[in-house]
Parts: C-alpha cells; structure tokens; sequence
C-alpha cells in the first residue's frame, strides 16, 4: 500500500513539475540552512563532553567588590593554590594552570648548540602538576603524567611533537629551548586534544619549572596582591560533599586571608567547569567563549527558516489542490475512505521532503568548508555523524507533518460531486484566512531577520568609524622578548627603526592603546596613606608614547625620558573618579601605584580614549613610565610607506633578535579582530535575511497562485464588463500590501526587542531610528509589489474568453 502511495505521489511530483519545484526549491533551502546552523549549535554545545569527569570539575574565580562596582578575573592570587591544600579544604584535587601564549620554542638540530636554532611558536602552553591528569582525560602515546612532577620537563601533544621532531616517535626524552631561556626535557607525549574544548593545550610543562624559576616568570608565590587571569585554579569536590559546603568553606578560607588587604572585598567563587564555554564575565583559559545568545539566536532562525519553507508548501500544496479536484472525486467514487486519501497526500508530502532534504544536505555538504567564515567552527568538521544523521531523520519526520497536515486535511474533506466539476467554496479548500495569517508570519520573520541585519551592519560600521581617542591608521608594532638585566636591545632596536625613512616616530612600551590586556593596580593619591577605593588600569610607555599613538592633551603634556616611574598621566575618566572637575587642577599632584615605594607626580591629563574595546566603558587609566615592563616597538609610519618598508622593519628585527620570531601588525586591523564573532553574526544575519526574503517570495507566489485560480471567471466577467488591467491588477494586489504592512507592524517590536538585548554587549552603540524601520517597510513593499504585482498583470492581460469557456 505505502509503494504504491510514493508511485502515485512520484506521478503527481512529475505531473506538476513547476508548481513541485518550487516546493521542493523552498524545502531545500529551508533544510540547507537548518543544517548548517544545526551544525554550529552543535559544535557550540558539544565543548568539553568529551571530559569524563565533566560535571565534577569547579574552576575557582576572583570576585572584587568595590564601592562603585566589581571586577571578576578568572585567575587567584599566586598563593592561593598551596594556601587551600594546605589548609584541607574539602577539595579532591587541586591542581593550579598557568597558562602561556605563542610560547617560542627553539630547536637545535646540531647537538652542540652552534648557529641559528629552528624556530616555532606554540599557541598554547600550560605549567601544571601531575594531578592535572587525575581532573582531565588524556591520553599518553608515551611516557606519563609523573614526568610533571619534575622541574624542566615537558609533556607535547602528537601533532607538536610532530613538528618539532618530524616523527612524534623520537621526541621523548629530547630537549627543547624557551626563549625565556629555560632548557626542557620531554617527558611524555599525549593524544591531540580535540577543538571543541576550554582547556586545549598544545605542550604541558612542569608546575615545578615555575616555582624553580621565579624571575623567569615573574611568579612570586607568596605575593597575595598578584592577580593575574594566566594563574588559575581547577578543583574537584571531595567525597561526599556538596558545592554549598565547598563553598562556605572556601568564603572562610577567603576571610582569613584577604581579610584587611587591599581596596576590595574578595570572593573565591566555584564556578562549574561546564558552564565556562558560555560565560563572557570569566572567559576561558583556551578555546573560544560563546554567548548563550548567540546560541539561542541560531536556533530561533533556524526554526524561522524551516516554518517559512513549511509555511510555503502548505500554500503551494492547497493551491494545487484545485487541480487534482477531480483525481480526489474518482478516488471518493471508486470507495477510498478519507484516511487513504490523507495517507495519499501524505505520501506526496513525504516523497517532496525526503527529494528536498536529499538536495539539502548535499547542499550542506557543498557549503561546510565555508561555514567557518560565518561562524566560530573549525575549517574541517565531519558533517556525517550520529547525531547529526538523527536530526535529518527528524527533521524530515517533522516537515512531513508540519507540512503535509493542512493539505491532506482540505482535501480529504473534498465533496466528490464538486470535485469532479471542479466547483470549489472558498471553505472547502481551506479558505482564504489562514493562507493569509502564514503570509503574515512568513513575512513578519523576513522583517524581524532585515532590521536585525540592517541594526548589526549600522553597529558595526559605528564600531570601525568610531573615534577611538588615538590614531590607528598608518600605526604598525612590533613585538620584542623582554630585556635582561644585563642587556639593552630594545633601546638599540627602537634607534636601528628610527633610522628608516618610512618611520615617523617610535615608541617603546607594554602595550598599544587598544588590546584586550588589562593591568590592575590599587594606588594612593595626593599624599594620603589609604588605599584609593578602585582601582587604577595602567598602561606603561615612554616619553614618545603619546606622540606615536596620536593620544591628545586637555591640560599639561607628557613626562621626561625616564627608566622608572617619575612622572605619570593620567585620563579624564581617572580625574573625574578623583574628584578634579579641571583637568589642569591634576597638574602637580602626587600619585603612586602599588607596586612604588616613591611618589609620582602627575605631568598631563589625556583626552579619554578606548583602552579595549566598545563594549566596555572608558576606564581610570594611568600611563607611566618604567622600562621592565616594555615588550612593544610601536611605530608611526610614513604615509608612502609601503610593503617594502615593512621588509625592512623585519630585517632589522632579525638582525636584533635573530633567535626570536617575528611578529608585526598594523593596529587597525588588530583591534578590528576585537569585533570578529560580531562582524561573523552581522553577516549571518545578512545571509539569513536573504534567504528569508527569497522563502518569503516563494510563498506570496503561491498564495498569489491559489487566489487567483479561485478568481479566474470573476477576472473575466470584470474584463467584460470594461475593467481595465490597471483596476484589476489593483484589486489583485491591494489586499497583499496590506499583509505585508501588518507583518510590519508585527515585527518592529519584537526585533527591537531581540536587537536591545545584543547592543547590550558594548558600552557604545547606535540609536535606533524611525528611517531604519522605514527601509525595511519600504523593502517589504518593492518586494511584495514585484513578486505579486507580475503574476496578477499575467492574469489581468488573459484572454477572458479562456477563462469564461469552461462555464
């Protein structure tokens, strides 16, 4: 019975080969994108599931109250790690991560350690102990675990050693060179870990390199001011015990000892392990943090797009309805009880979908190299996998009875004597209303899809026009190791740059302007002995910062040429939180960070400007400066400067630092990388809308369709009569502008709503403006006018006797 449903259906499909293309069109395209975000949801929620011990792991995270607000940090204080086993919190396991970034390595192939040395540069490196193992799943190829419980050992994933070593095979028990200087021993070698995780690392060094070497790594383990997010904590609950215990024993520990220190009131929080892939406030300590939103918001599209495409089968199925009027009257005649001849419509349905979701996932296939560029998914990912294979499956069960139900419906409840003639009420395929009710939601999701794009585009745009405060064009840095005590290369280095034509100024410091760092330091002003109650963010460069950046002067100017903190400029944010209403009444006072023991004075106060990025507020700053902390070259370049200059650049950073890799940037695009996962939603949302609209114009085709097959003769007595093809076009039409038009209505505060909650992310951000809505009305209209206004002047053009001699 089911073989010879599909035979008839296939007849059927074939019969009407326009009317089922457009069908299965709108299906295929509905289910290529559900599946390519199905893809991304996917991936998303899949972070870390691979860990056995997934719901049993707690990261323990900073909290500093303030009085007039908070700072979270992912990290703990340097001593918090030894002070909590030592205290025997109720923890399983706790194991301190210290992690580090584009660690270079070099390696020797001459055994006596003459000439230049291979260079590499390592994405991620974390300084753990053995128990690191006894938290997180890996998997030794060789050796094991206990290697860490030795200083100067190194355990490498297959792919580092690989490329270290050619052959992963012979990397054990092989040496390997810091930049820092530190000399390692491989001590073992561990399956990669897969993408879709927030602790992947590419090398595991020993916890007791860092306590081995303390200057290295400026790492002093009993300074309980030291915060940093690099130095973070993982623990495990102990038997029998619960979080709310863990933690009140852990709001003890955090009493007795920071109690008294400080500006801030602190709390150790435990925060579980699962829930960091999704958390913006702490961050990770590797692999990407998504929004929750973001997430959600794939999901919601992709369930618009799929009701539209269920939406348009519904309309082109029952305008079709007509013509097998007589086919479902012979069927009646000859016995088929209702249930078959919905069994029958279902099987048309079914075989529509089953082609579509064929088309669809070749579609997906075709596409998935290219998902990465709008989305945060690696280049490479196995589309044909379980679960993946399991919602196709449902999603074809799903859009069989989403769309197959209403058709099937109207026409099991054909009359056979109509049917055979072909005479149709309104109500009897249907009616009317509810095609129009899903045009309107088919073109409330269109609109809700283009002002959500056009308001992400316009944010965007702001976000790369806005003025940051300082100058970003035509600015290029260079990163270099940190100086020795011993040595002054840096200095060297930034007077070989001066020499080149193309450089207009040099500045060396700790960081540019803008970047996602962030240095936090208590501090005293105007000779009083307390603690200021919040913190200052410090940024250190030299005299020449300010000229180089193009950062701008409201009163005094910059400090002297200095190795040390003498002098510092602060930025009116800073003074207003002082309570200096004019800047100039800063200019002498006295100011000292934390980690002085003299006094600064203030020289200057500078116009405020974007210290991260514009999702965060304008933050207290100082600048001062102090030559240890200098790793940046920062360069104003010469307008004509050009790709050969930058070749020269790198050629005298290679004849400064010929063991060091080179890394160089243009500060405009490093800080357009801030805006990376936004810019990928902001096109997403372009590329959605489109598809929206095209589903959308599918749709209005096949109501168009069914409504004017249902006034064919009432057209031709209007033609006879003298209507003209102006007034019947018009008659046609009107009644689908005024859809469109409440869909509108429908839309402008449900997308206003969804687009406040994502501008909630920066601290700047466009106003909304009644053109922006306009356009998307106006779009609406242009396209409702072409898509129904071409099939009703075909209609309005027909010959009226066609049309009246079937009568």
């Amino acid at each position: 019975m089911f073989t010879n449903y599909l035979k008839v259906a296939w007849r059927n499909l074939v019969r009407s080969k326009w009317a089922g293309v457009i069908n299965i069109l709108g299906l295929a395209i509905g289910i290529t994108a559900s599946l390519l975000l199905f893809m991304v949801v996917q991936y998303e929620m899949s972070f870390d599931k691979f860990q056995s011990h997934y719901n049993e792991i707690y990261r323990v995270v900073s909290k500093d109250k303030y009085p007039d607000g908070y700072d979270y940090n992912p990290g703990v204080n340097n001593p918090v790690p030894d002070a909590i086993a030592a205290d025997n919190l109720p923890f399983g396991e706790v194991v301190p991560v210290k992690s580090a970034y584009n660690t270079q390595v070099n390696i020797y192939k001459d055994a006596t350690e003459v000439g230049i040395p291979d260079k590499y540069e390592i994405d991620y490196t974390f300084y753990t102990t053995p128990d690191f193992a006894d938290l997180f799943d890996l998997e030794f190829a060789s050796g094991n675990i206990q290697s860490l419980s030795e200083p100067n050992k190194i355990i490498l994933t297959k792919t580092t050693a690989a490329k270290f070593f050619d052959n992963w095979e012979l990397a054990e028990n092989k040496t390997l060179d810091f930049s820092s200087g530190l000399k390692l021993t491989v001590g073992g070698i561990v399956e990669d870990i897969p993408d879709n995780s927030n602790m992947f690392f590419d090398m595991l060094v020993s916890y007791q390199t860092v306590r081995s070497n303390p200057r290295i790594f400026d790492h002093d383990l009993e300074s309980w001011g030291s915060l940093g997010s690099d130095n973070q904590l993982y623990v495990s609950l102990a038997e029998h015990t619960d979080v709310a215990s863990a933690q009140a024993a852990l709001d003890g520990f955090t009493k007795k000892n920071f109690e008294g220190r400080g500006n801030s009131e602190k709390s150790l929080i435990l925060q579980p392990y699962k829930d960091i892939h999704f958390d913006q406030q702490y961050g990770s300590i590797s692999g990407s943090v998504t929004r929750l939103s973001t997430v959600n918001t794939l999901v919601i599209i992709g369930l618009f797009i799929l009701v539209m495409a269920s939406i348009n089968f519904v309309n082109l199925a029952t305008s079709r309805a007509i013509g097998k009027g007589k086919e479902i009257g012979v069927r009646k005649v000859m016995g088929s009880s209702k249930a078959q001849i919905i069994f029958q419509s279902f099987g048309e349905t079914f075989l529509s979908v089953l082609i579509a979701a064929l088309i669809g996932v070749m579609g997906a296939t075709l596409l998935l190299p290219f998902l990465s560029l709008i989305a945060d998914v690696p280049e490479k990912m196995d589309f044909f996998q379980p679960v993946v294979l399991i919602f196709i499956g449902i999603l074809i069960v799903a859009l069989t009875l989403l769309s197959g139900f209403y058709p099937a419906l109207v026409i099991s409840k054909f009359k056979p004597i109509h049917a055979l003639k072909s005479k149709f009420h309104q109500s009897q395929v249907g009616g009317v209303s509810i095609r129009k009710a899903l045009v309107v939601v088919q073109f409330t999701i269109a609109q809700i899809l283009m002002i959500s794009t056009i308001i992400a585009i316009q944010q965007m745009n702001m976000v790369q026009d806005a003025d940051l405060g300082f100058t970003k064009d035509h600015v290029y840095y260079i990163e270099v190791p940190f100086d020795s005590e011993d040595e002054r290369r840096i200095e060297y280095f930034k007077q070989e740059l001066l020499s080149n034509p193309s450089v207009v100024s040099a500045s060396l410091a700790s960081d540019v302007p803008a970047s996602d760092n962030n240095s936090l330091f208590n501090f005293y002003f105007d000779g009083k002995s307390e603690d200021v109650p919040f913190p200052a963010f410090a940024k250190f460069g030299d005299e020449k910062y300010f000229e180089t950046y193009g950062i701008e002067f409201v009163a005094g100017g910059p400090y002297q040429a200095s190795d040390t903190i003498r002098e510092v400029v602060i930025n009116e944010t800073m003074a207003k939180r002082l309570l200096i209403e004019d800047p100039n009444d800063a200019i002498g006072k006295q100011f000292r960070l934390g980690i002085m023991r003299e006094w600064a004075t203030i020289t200057g106060v500078i116009k405020d400007f974007t210290v991260n990025s514009l999702r965060d507020e304008i933050r207290q700053l100082v600048i001062a400066p102090k030559k240890d902390f200098y790793h940046v070259v920062g360069l104003k370049l010469d307008q004509n400067a050009s790709l050969a200059s930058i070749a020269d650049l790198e050629q005298s950073f290679e004849k400064t630092y010929p063991e060091q890799i080179y890394h160089g940037y243009f500060l405009d695009e490093s800080i357009q990388e801030f805006y990376e996962s936004e810019q990928k939603l902001a096109l997403l949302f372009k590329i959605f809308a489109a598809i929206s609209i095209l589903i959308s114009g599918i749709g209005l085709y096949g109501l168009v369709s069914f409504m004017i097959s249902q006034k064919v003769k009432e057209i031709g007595i209007r033609k006879v009569l003298g209507a003209s093809v102006s007034q019947i076009t018009f008659l046609l039409t009107r009644e689908y502008f005024l859809m469109v038009l409440l869909a509108f209505f429908i839309a402008v505060p449900i997308a206003y709503w969804m687009m406040e909650r994502w501008l909630e992310n920066f601290a700047f951000k466009i106003p909304f403006s009644t053109g922006l809505f306009v356009v998307v009305m106006i779009c609406s209209l242009l396209i409702t006018g072409l898509t129904v206004g071409s099939k009703a002047i075909r209609s309005a053009l027909a010959n009226p006797v066609d049309s009246l001699s079937d009568e």
